[in-house]
C-alpha cells in the first residue's frame, strides 16, 4: 500500500469537512480502517443524503482506531436524506444476531437513528449497540481475497446479519444501504472468483471490495460517481 497516497486522500475527504484528521496514524492498519469510514459516508453522499461530522473537537476529527474507548470521545458521520438519519461509526460494539450475548467490533457500523449510540456518559456502562439497529455494516483487511478470507468474513456476517445470506423474500425492495461488505487492499485470486460465484447461487447478499486504495485515489481526483459497494452478483 502507498501509505502517503492513501494518507493525502483521507486528509483531502476530510478537509472538504473544513477538518482535519486528529493524530493521523500512519500505520497501515489505521489509515485502512480510516478510509472505510470515510468510503462508506461518500456512499451515502452518492445516495443523496446530506453527510455531517458530529463531534468534532476543535475542529478535528478524532478517530476511533481500535476497540478501547467510549465511542462518545470520538467523531462519526451523520447521514441525513428527509426522515431518514443513520450515523456511521467506527471501531463500534454490535450485539450478535443470536441473542447469546456475543459482542462483535465492527470496523465500520452504520447505526439507524441518532439515540442509539450515547453521546455523552451515560448513567448505566453502555455495553454495546443492540443488533436490530444496526443498518449494515464493513469489515477491512489488509489481505489479497482469498477463499479462506471469504469464509471467514462470511462467518461474521452469520454472527452478525444472518439474514443477508438468506434467499431475499419475494417483493423485497432493496435499500440505499450497502450490504455488509469486506474491504481489501488486495487483489481477488482466480479461486476466490469461483468462491463468490456460488455465494451468488446461494443468494448472500454481500459486497467484496478489492484494490481499495485505487477507490480512495480516485474519490480524491473527484472520479467517484457510484458507490464501490457492489453486490457481488453485480460484479462477477
Amino acid at each position: 500500500m502507498n501509505v502517503t497516497e492513501v494518507e493525502k486522500s483521507l486528509k483531502a475527504f476530510i478537509r472538504s469537512h473544513s477538518l482535519q484528521f486528529h493524530q493521523l496514524a500512519v500505520r497501515e492498519t489505521a489509515l485502512l480502517e480510516l478510509g472505510a469510514l470515510t468510503i462508506a459516508s461518500e456512499h451515502y453522499r452518492l445516495a443523496g443524503f446530506t453527510v455531517t461530522v458530529e463531534n468534532a473537537i476543535n475542529g478535528l476529527f478524532v478517530a476511533k482506531l481500535s476497540s478501547r474507548g467510549h465511542p462518545y470521545n470520538f467523531s462519526w458521520f451523520q447521514c441525513v436524506k428527509g426522515d431518514e438519519l443513520y450515523e456511521i461509526h467506527s471501531n463500534l460494539s454490535v450485539m450478535g444476531a443470536h441473542k447469546d450475548g456475543a459482542v462483535y467490533v465492527v470496523d465500520v457500523a452504520v447505526v439507524v437513528g441518532s439515540d442509539q449510540v450515547p453521546k455523552a456518559k451515560p448513567k448505566k456502562p453502555w455495553v454495546a449497540l443492540e443488533n436490530n439497529a444496526l443498518a449494515t455494516f464493513a469489515e477491512v483487511k489488509k489481505l489479497i481475497v482469498y477463499p479462506m478470507l471469504l469464509a471467514q468474513f462470511v462467518g461474521i456476517v452469520h454472527e452478525i446479519a444472518p439474514s443477508k445470506l438468506k434467499k431475499p423474500k419475494p417483493g423485497t425492495i432493496s435499500d440505499e444501504h450497502f450490504p455488509p461488505s469486506l474491504i481489501t487492499l488486495g487483489y481477488l485470486t482466480k479461486t476466490s472468483g469461483r468462491a463468490l460465484k456460488g455465494f451468488v447461487k446461494r443468494k448472500f447478499r454481500i459486497s467484496v471490495v478489492h484494490h481499495f486504495d485505487m477507490h480512495l485515489s480516485q474519490m480524491r481526483q473527484g472520479k467517484v460517481e457510484k458507490s464501490p459497494f457492489t453486490l457481488i452478483e453485480n460484479f462477477i
